[in-house]
């Protein structure tokens, strides 16, 4: 089993993979399920989820039961960017907690299971946060029929959300089909609340009759044979989206892609739909964010940005690219660690698809020759170029 755990992608260390080999000393696996060794949080989220499978049935209930029991400050603070998929899905199915279904909802490796898990139960400002998230509505268009029966999700919110995916294609086929256009009628009387039922039901801790009720209404509007509303029960394994994805689009190499691979990625992205390169914005190589990055559909090439896969040279190529989508530049413009350095705000500053408030904020760190420069370049904004003359001029006035 030892040779199959992704120990790489889990964040495991070298020096820690050993003591979760079923061939380790069972005290020792036994201390690790208990989650008394001393490592960073995100090492031990990783740890205790290769053990929750392991063959001991004693160690693999001691690790389940870790993970339930560590504090969900420290469950937030173990999560990353890179945190694998089946650990973020292993969490939406055994833990509730509205923190953290937010930041399970809000991940972007998370896979369709884990969103579709939260948004079933998610309140309404988590609610609003899905239906407003267009990258996640095309990687997962199936969160719209779980949002439709969340009794908490507003229906204006649910409207906007499906204007957008129809106006991208992407609408479930088991979505209820437009209504033809209506005179308005006058609204409906709400039904009576049974207050009784209502305190009882709060006194006894369960749901309110009203919500169940209301949510009862909305899923009668939607054809439950054709929605796949079972999720099915989790499977302990480590797979994750990128064994479904092509070697060429996802497998690192040490040598540039010939001529031949690049056509051939080229022709497969190709017939990508709009999710599945967002998807791929987040798992692929180099080779597959050149590609996407130049995409016609924006939220698919600022995806490549707010990956955060990009090398600092990927991202300082991109930022001199003129020819880049707008939202493109101003994610690169955005990005903190990038923006620091001063390669970064030299190409910046030249790109005419940079924000002007932006540029004007790197101008005083400019050097004189590339001050210079940046007085000379016609194709960035009158705005920036007088700024930058106006600087030269004061600096430089008696050289």
């Amino acid at each position: 089993m030892a040779e199959e755990i992704p120990f790489a992608r889990l964040g495991i260390p070298k020096e820690f993979r050993d003591v979760l080999s079923p061939q380790a000393p069972r005290p020792a696996r036994l201390a690790a399920a208990r989650g008394l060794l001393p490592v960073a949080p995100d090492v031990q989220l990783g740890m205790l989820y290769v053990l929750r499978g392991d063959p001991d049935p004693e160690v693999a209930e001691l690790a389940g039961r870790s993970l339930l029991d560590l504090p969900v400050e420290h469950v937030l603070r173990a999560i990353h960017v890179r945190t694998h998929p089946k650990v973020l899905e292993y969490l939406a199915e055994s833990r509730v907690d509205p923190d953290l279904d937010d930041r399970l909802a809000m991940h972007k490796l998370a896979n369709d299971r884990t969103v579709r898990l939260v948004a079933r139960r998610a309140g309404p400002a988590l609610c609003e946060k899905l239906c407003s998230n267009h990258e996640r509505l095309l990687m997962t268009p199936l969160i719209w029929l779980d949002l439709r029966a969340n009794a908490n999700a507003a229906e204006r919110d649910l409207q906007k959300a499906e204007g957008f995916l129809r106006m991208e294609g992407a609408l479930p086929e088991a979505a209820p089909a437009a209504p033809p256009p209506a005179a308005p009628a006058a609204p409906a009387a709400p039904a009576p609340m049974d207050l009784e039922a209502e305190i009882l039901a709060a006194l006894a801790g369960q749901q309110s009759p009203a919500l169940l009720a209301a949510q009862d209404q909305r899923l009668e509007m939607i054809d439950l044979d054709r929605t796949s509303v079972d999720l099915g029960d989790f499977e302990f394994n480590f797979a994750d989206e990128t064994q479904e994805l092509s070697w060429l689009l996802t497998d690192d190499r040490d040598e540039r892609a010939s001529l031949e691979e690049l056509r051939s990625m080229e022709g497969i992205i190709r017939d990508m739909s709009p999710g599945q390169k967002i998807k791929l914005a987040y798992l692929g190589n180099q080779e597959s964010r050149g590609i996407l990055i130049r995409d016609s559909n924006k939220l698919v090439a600022a995806a490549v940005v707010k990956s955060g896969r990009m090398s600092d040279g990927e991202g300082l190529a991109a930022a001199a690219n003129r020819n880049l989508a707008d939202d493109v530049i101003r994610e690169i413009a955005t990005n903190r660690e990038w923006v620091r350095k001063y390669p970064f705000q030299v190409a910046l500053v030249n790109n005419p698809k940079c924000p002007a408030s932006v540029a004007m904020g790197f101008i005083r760190n400019l050097n004189r020759r590339d001050l210079q420069a940046l007085t000379r370049n016609r194709n960035i904004s009158s705005a920036v170029n007088q700024a930058a003359t106006r600087l030269f001029r004061e600096k430089f006035k008696d050289a």
